[in-house]
């Protein structure tokens, strides 16, 4: 069987190897070295730019041919294929919320040379007054500095669905 390449190894003395688990740096980290794998780095940076609604970062980082997968039942969910279309879905449904992206908080972020994790929490607002608040994981996979392939799930449909059908696409 063939297994996934590690984000970084670490030897437990016992002759066996685990991948790192990276989370995002706080104050008591201030102490220890910090050691991010490439992807992890990447995919901060693009939550981070998303937060921005930096869209030139986001077409920087994005492939091509990326196929962007929204679960759930709302008339979001899907598959969005090729980079001009998933820049049009973020650009659409940051409008539908009155000009501002859904607020990602990062909880955790594991990855290594294939795929990236995320585990966190988010938010968004309508215009109406209207909110939710989910929890989410995103898997990455990632080549080449670009992400190829992404899919998002949220915690509870039955909360978040309602929310995003009432936004005016």
């Amino acid at each position: 069987m063939r297994q996934a390449p590690a984000v970084a190894v670490v030897a437990s003395g016992r002759g066996d190897q685990r991948p790192e688990v990276s989370k995002h740096p706080t104050e008591e980290d201030d102490d220890m070295t910090h050691h991010e794998h490439p992807n992890v780095s990447l995919v901060r940076e693009g939550f981070d730019a998303f937060s921005r609604s930096d869209m030139k970062w986001m077409e920087d980082h994005l492939a091509d041919d990326i196929v962007w997968h929204v679960g759930g039942n709302s008339k979001w969910a899907g598959a969005y294929e090729g980079r001009d279309n998933v820049l049009a879905f973020f650009a659409r449904q940051a409008q539908a919320m009155g000009g501002t992206p859904p607020s990602p908080e990062i909880h955790d972020i594991l990855g290594n040379d294939e795929h990236v994790v995320v585990l966190g929490e988010a938010s968004a607002s309508a215009p109406d007054g209207s909110s939710a608040e989910w929890k989410y994981v995103q898997i990455f996979h990632v080549k080449d500095g670009k992400a190829t392939e992404v899919w998002g799930m949220a915690e509870n449909d039955a909360t978040v669905d309602p929310f995003l059908d009432g936004l005016t696409a």
